[in-house]
């Protein structure tokens, strides 16, 4: 899996976990907004419209960046949007990105917004500035957005929260905490996040879809070599004090609805790949040069000798 492809898994994970459980995920982040909301009316999910004010071509790999219309209880029309960014690799423009959601969406729909960026990586206070600011000559501009920072939150905390989103954030934490970890620790992780996890369905009376959520939520956010997912897997089947949490038809189905989305982004990617190497074939026939063919395709050196290669021999 290469490092992009990974992200965008990664993406993809977050992005299904808010929206599955997107009151609680108001309600952990916004107490004061979350009582403001008229939850009897579905939030609108914008996803869509929310990709054509992408500010630039950079980030249309991201899928964890999200923006919800939600209503207010007041009864009149107003209502706020919600645009959220979880942010987990360094991008020395995000603050001005941010600013450019801002504005796009503020231009495109003319409502109140609730800004929050969610930084799943441990960074300096330097790279992870809760606001844009700029200043020419006199004409100035500060906006300032929410941060919510992973790797500063305190344990116990999230133990004794009552809200479900507080496992997301832990399991991100344990996740974070074991990115350089040796395989024995990382499953160390999974199984006291199995534990917390079994806790945390009785005191709060989790239901089945919930409970799942945050299970596959934190099996992906934690990746173990086969051996130790197998002894991982016998871990979930053997539950110890009695309890488990085996819905093993939902997993295989959850696993089965991995599978062909991963299908489909290879059969893609190798279709393009296979698009460029017929592109670099023509480009050698027309004996352009070798490195005008490796920038216009984006294959290596050694891809485009590669084809070079076989195409001499036939």
């Amino acid at each position: 899996m290469d490092k992009r492809t990974g992200r965008n898994e990664y993406d993809r994970h977050w992005k299904r976990v808010i929206h599955s459980l997107f009151e609680d995920f108001v309600a952990f982040f916004s107490p004061g907004l979350y009582e403001m909301i008229d939850w009897d009316k579905p939030p609108d999910d914008l996803d869509k419209e929310f990709q054509k004010l992408n500010p630039d071509g950079k980030s249309r790999d991201r899928e964890a960046d999200g923006l919800f219309k939600v209503y207010l209880k007041d009864g009149s029309e107003q209502w706020i949007l919600v645009h959220i960014e979880v942010q987990g690799w360094k991008d020395t423009g995000f603050a001005e990105r941010m600013f450019q959601y801002f504005y796009r969406i503020f231009d495109a729909y003319d409502k109140k917004i609730f800004a929050l960026v969610i930084y799943t990586e441990d960074y300096s206070e330097t790279y992870t500035p809760p606001r844009y600011e700029y200043n020419f000559f006199g004409t100035k501009l500060n906006y300032e957005y929410n941060v919510y920072k992973i790797a500063e939150q305190d344990e116990n905390e999230l133990l004794q929260s009552t809200n479900p989103f507080a496992f997301v954030i832990l399991a991100t934490k344990k996740a974070l905490y074991g990115k350089t970890a040796a395989q024995p620790t990382k499953l160390e992780l999974k199984k006291q996040l199995l534990r917390v996890l079994a806790v945390m369905k009785d005191r709060l009376q989790l239901d089945k879809k919930d409970l799942l959520t945050l299970f596959i939520f934190m099996d992906h956010m934690i990746k173990l070599e086969s051996q130790y997912q197998q002894e991982f897997n016998q871990e979930i089947k053997n539950w110890e004090g009695g309890t488990m949490i085996t819905y093993e038809d939902e997993l295989k189905q959850e696993a089965r609805k991995e599978g062909r989305e991963e299908g489909r982004e290879e059969g893609k990617r190798e279709g393009r790949q296979e698009e460029k190497i017929e592109i670099t074939r023509n480009l050698i026939k027309l004996g352009i040069p070798l490195d005008f063919i490796k920038k216009a395709t984006g294959l290596s050196e050694k891809k485009v000798l590669e084809i070079k290669e076989k195409l001499e021999k036939e």
